[in-house]
């Protein structure tokens, strides 16, 4: 079985960053293989169920298992192999006025990474918006492909970590109005050294606990400047900031205005 959509046009009609091209899903045998072609564009593959090969350009090999995601890169020559019986996996490929900025801020990496289930509901929102071939329809498929390119990049190996983190998340939640919460005393009442939490946080989060705690306080602390009229002193004291002076000093550093400046342009 092998379905596939592609965009009508080359280049695609509308000036935009990111592009989707074309989506696919395949379920193929092991005697299956793509004829070897150099392609011109960013594509993803997500592995489903059984197993497929993979050669790069230096001549080295992976095998993409299911739950994980690989890439090629624009200028890639694909080679590409099932290696189990039946293999099924899902793709899509991209262009852009960007493409190269989105691999690199992105940090994608050719080599199979863990990402977790494939979305099979994007995949099939992308196949819609491909046969809408109107500008729009164009713009949304770009946005979706976009949405499933970076769901893989945040998933990996985030089912290892992922109770711990959400109860870290949770307890922030909870209780970051409360000045005296710290990482420390966190990762203390969950059990695990604050070094472990660190790196199970920032391999989900992308962000350290401490930037995730702070940048809590900040976000509350800039929805009670624009929306109430709260002193600077009361906010930072619901916001878990020991003083209005660190509260304003943080609010320079991450926003670049001073909490008056804020309240200002909140309304």
């Amino acid at each position: 079985m092998i379905e596939a959509l592609y965009r009508p046009t080359l280049n695609g009609s509308i000036p935009a960053p990111l592009r989707a091209r074309s989506a696919g899903h395949y379920r193929v045998s092991r005697l299956w293989r793509e004829e070897p072609k150099r392609k011109m564009f960013l594509e993803l593959f997500w592995g489903v169920s059984g197993e497929g090969d993979f050669v790069a350009e230096n001549g080295s090999e992976w095998t993409l298992h299911p739950g994980e995601v690989a890439f090629y890169f624009p200028g890639d020559t694909h080679r590409i192999s099932a290696r189990s019986a039946q293999w099924e996996y899902y793709w899509l490929t991209c262009d852009g006025e960007h493409l190269d900025e989105v691999i690199a801020a992105f940090r994608l990496d050719r080599r199979p990474v863990a990402a977790g289930r494939c979305p099979h509901e994007l995949f099939a929102r992308l196949g819609r918006e491909l046969r809408d071939l109107t500008a729009a329809g164009e713009f949304r498929a770009g946005a979706t492909a976009y949405e499933i390119i970076s769901l893989a990049c945040i998933r990996g190996g985030a089912e290892e970590c992922e109770p711990l983190v959400e109860t870290f998340r949770a307890l922030v939640e909870e209780q970051f109005e409360d000045a005296d919460l710290s990482v420390g005393g966190i990762a203390a009442e969950l059990g695990v050294h604050r070094s472990t939490l660190a790196r199970l946080v920032r391999r989900q989060t992308g962000i350290s606990p401490e930037d995730y705690l702070i940048s809590r306080r900040v976000q509350e602390a800039a929805k009670l400047l624009a929306g109430t009229r709260l002193s600077v002193k009361e906010i930072a004291a619901q916001c878990g900031f020991p003083d209005p002076n660190y509260l304003a000093k943080v609010m320079r550093k991450r926003l670049g205005h001073s909490p008056s400046e804020l309240r200002l342009a909140g309304r």
